[in-house]
């Protein structure tokens, strides 16, 4: 065996070992489903974490709608972790945040492309995970300047306080962070959501303009934005609609940019 090989057996430490296990297991969806859902029935059903808190900024129905999710396990948020995964500019070893994740999947997304799973971390409503806090996205319990990478996903249309909510993102990134957000696209008012689905999310009426496109994104989080990485906006501008069995009834708009302060 040549001696560079065996330079670099000699740096494969058990840390490193176990690191390149986990992730090898979190590649595979079946292994990472497997996981996932044994890491939540452990800390719902066995230790009872599950737990949640409110927001004076968050729509009313904003915990009893995500609670139905936290069984969930979609592959929704690869469409802004693979785009933010091959950016040059962050390293794989770069401290990550997901806001509004509900369980651990979204986390698990993140270490399957790439990320290290000691340096992400999530914020929410609803936790039962050691890795996800239990807080206000209005109000994170992070100094400023902590997160290399900030993701938002699907989380910003709960709020009816979004531009609270781009600055206390903006402060807790890194200058030159990276943030990601990601937004369903949809025309429904109010009273059209309650019509089709028995409630609203929006039933404060303290409505702030949906956003529903790249540009609004960029506008919410404005003077902050740098260099934008990646934009995509619904295509097809498909949205909810009164008609019963609507397949996939929603498209969605997503940016990830530079912070700039």
């Amino acid at each position: 065996m040549s001696n560079s090989i065996l330079s670099r057996l000699s740096r494969v430490t058990p840390e490193k070992l176990k690191q390149r296990a986990t992730r090898l297991l979190a590649e595979d969806p079946f292994a990472r489903r497997a996981i996932f859902h044994g890491r939540r029935i452990y800390y719902c059903h066995v230790k009872r974490q599950l737990q949640s808190t409110s927001s004076e900024h968050a729509f009313e129905a904003t915990v009893s709608h995500n609670f139905a999710g936290v069984a969930g396990a979609g592959d929704r948020m690869l469409r802004l972790i693979r785009p933010l995964s091959i950016i040059e500019s962050l390293p794989r070893n770069a401290r990550v945040l997901v806001i509004g994740p509900r369980n651990e999947y979204d986390l698990m997304l993140l270490l399957a492309n790439g990320f290290e799973w000691s340096n992400i971390e999530g914020v929410d409503l609803i936790s039962y995970s050691p890795k996800i806090k239990l807080a206000d996205m209005h109000s994170m319990p992070y100094a400023d300047d902590t997160w290399d990478a900030v993701l938002c996903g699907w989380t910003l249309s709960y709020s009816h306080n979004p531009k609270k909510a781009a600055e206390e993102i903006v402060r807790v990134t890194k200058k030159n962070g990276l943030i990601g957000i990601g937004v369903d696209y949809s025309t429904l008012t109010a009273e059209q959501s309650k019509a089709l689905f028995g409630y609203s999310i929006e039933d404060r009426g303290l409505l702030a303009e949906r956003i529903n496109s790249v540009e609004q994104i960029l506008s919410l989080f404005s003077p902050h934005v740098d260099q934008v990485f990646f934009q995509h906006d619904a295509p097809n501008k498909v949205s909810y609609t009164e008609a019963p069995g609507v397949a996939s009834p929603t498209s969605f708009a997503a940016a990830i940019f530079s912070s700039k302060k």
